[in-house]
């Protein structure tokens, strides 16, 4: 039997969006319990989180019915079938797609129209202990897929590591100082042609190795 590459691919995109996810949400309580936290950070890690769950939800929802062998669509059906409740719950948070789209992804516009990204027009996670219970959420739905599927994440992330091999590309950044330069100058050039009195700065950067 051939191996199912498409259920592979939605399961590997899942295991990514949860792992991300996870020190997302790591990395978020570290930062809020500090003596004195880094909430803008915290706020940009929050947004990215979103952002991953609602990764995970299209492809878990959407794409791994549709895409993957019908071998396994009956499996499918029951893993999302027995996640309802949590997608019950996840779904109180009505808008966020929308928030993803309108706020994270392309930042504070809908529909060409400004928005304030915390604007109570948005259903979505606000407080800490939301975006928390959100990330779990997420957690709990993979735990499932996991118990449903765990020979099959295991085969899918060799298959991935077998197919797409990480292979480091050496760039030559020797130039990158000179060039930088050269890119302050032409910009000096235009500026003083428009008779500004401001200038760019640019940084040199110690290792182009």
């Amino acid at each position: 039997m051939a191996e199912p590459i498409k259920l592979y691919e939605s399961l590997f995109i899942l295991h990514k969006c949860n792992l991300n996810i996870s020190r997302l949400l790591d990395l978020i309580l570290e930062e809020i319990h500090k003596e004195n936290p880094n909430e803008d950070e915290a706020l940009l890690l929050a947004q990215y989180l979103q952002m991953e769950s609602v990764s995970f939800i299209v492809e878990f929802k959407e794409n791994l019915n549709k895409y993957s062998e019908k071998d396994y669509s009956q499996r499918i059906t029951d893993i999302q079938k027995i996640t309802k409740p949590i997608f019950n719950r996840i779904n109180k948070w009505k808008d966020l797609n929308k928030y993803r789209n309108n706020i994270i992804a392309h930042p504070w516009r809908d529909s060409g129209k400004f928005v304030i990204s915390n604007s109570s027009s948005y259903n979505v996670p606000k407080s800490w202990l939301e975006i928390t219970v959100l990330g779990h959420y997420i957690k709990y739905v993979w735990a499932m897929v996991g118990a449903e599927f765990n020979k099959e994440i295991r085969d899918s992330l060799l298959y991935i590591h077998k197919t797409y091999p990480f292979i480091p590309v050496k760039v030559d950044f020797s130039d990158l100082n000179k060039d930088q330069i050269k890119m302050a100058a032409e910009v000096d050039l235009i500026r003083r042609e428009l008779n500004k009195s401001y200038y760019l700065k640019v940084l040199l950067f110690q290792s182009t190795e």
